[in-house]
């Protein structure tokens, strides 16, 4: 399904992009920018999955999972080279350095096709992500809405631009290059937490699971990192006093169970086990 979307985002960008270079129309091109990124996520959704399926190996560990954090940030980079591109272009208009160049109905044929694909794909995207359970196709199809929002911004300013007011053609491609480059930064501060192990999931979250679990008696030291999808995790956890060495690790690996099962993309847990302290209330253990 990804291999859709991605012709049809492709198709949709490379059309705008295209009819915007050759009639210099700033807005449409840089449209066309933003619709680029659409079939860049399409890719990075493809990558991300091949690479981070791998499973854990001799050199990795810890799986594959990062690949996809890397590509988007790659994503990201190549957000900002656009909005640049968009900015200097817009730049020159402005300053009058850039000619402009004429309309034609061209124009909106062309807006008008790609405007009812991503409405297409936006709602394609949005029931195969209910359907699937995918997070990734629920987060391109909020992209490709916006996308929608921004050609519809773009044929207001074309017919207005028809009208008689073509300075507001570098302003709407200004207003598009800042929205690129937000989009851009937003993404490269997301994977780079990711990338420096900051934290995915509140500590209550986990503390709430752990204390839930038979045998356990408190749970401290928790930390998390990793991405959305592979979140891996490691706290100590004190367990009745009187178990014995295999009663323990029994519930050591019911805590791990738990919070795969209750916390969603949580793929690995390390647990210390302590004893708990004298007299130290733990929840009851359910019959041999």
């Amino acid at each position: 399904m990804l291999w859709v979307t991605l012709g049809l985002n492709a198709s949709v960008a490379l059309s705008k992009i295209a009819y915007g270079h050759a009639s210099g129309v700033l807005s449409i091109r840089a449209d066309g920018f933003h619709s680029l990124t659409d079939s860049v996520n399409n890719l990075v959704g493809l990558l991300g999955v091949h690479f981070a399926a791998r499973p854990a190996d001799a050199g990795h560990p810890y799986g594959h999972a990062k690949f996809e954090v890397l590509a988007a940030g790659c994503v990201g980079l190549s957000l900002l080279v656009m909005a640049y591109d968009v900015l200097t272009s817009a730049a020159a208009r402005l300053t009058g350095t850039a000619a402009a160049q004429q309309l034609d109905p061209r124009a909106f044929v062309v807006l008008s096709v790609t405007l009812g694909v991503n409405v297409a794909v936006a709602r394609y995207e949005r029931r195969q992500s209910e359907v699937l359970g995918s997070t990734f196709l629920a987060s391109d199809a909020a992209h490709t809405s916006s996308d929608v929002l921004v050609t519809l911004g773009v044929i207001a300013t074309v017919a207005l631009v028809q009208a008689g007011f073509p300075i507001l053609d570098p302003v709407m491609a200004l207003g598009i290059a800042g929205f690129i480059a937000w989009t851009g930064v937003q993404i490269l501060r997301q994977n780079l937490r990711y990338l420096a192990d900051a934290a995915v999931l509140e500590p209550h979250a986990v503390r709430d699971v752990v204390l839930r679990v038979a045998g356990v008696a408190s749970v401290h030291k928790i930390r998390t990192r990793g991405s959305p999808g592979d979140i891996h995790v490691d706290l100590h956890v004190q367990v009745a006093r009187h178990l014995d060495v295999v009663a323990a690790h029994r519930v050591t690996h019911w805590v791990i169970d738990a919070l795969k099962s209750q916390l969603t993309g949580v793929t690995d847990v390390v647990v210390h086990t302590e004893p708990a302290a004298e007299g130290q209330k733990f929840n009851p253990m359910p019959p041999e």
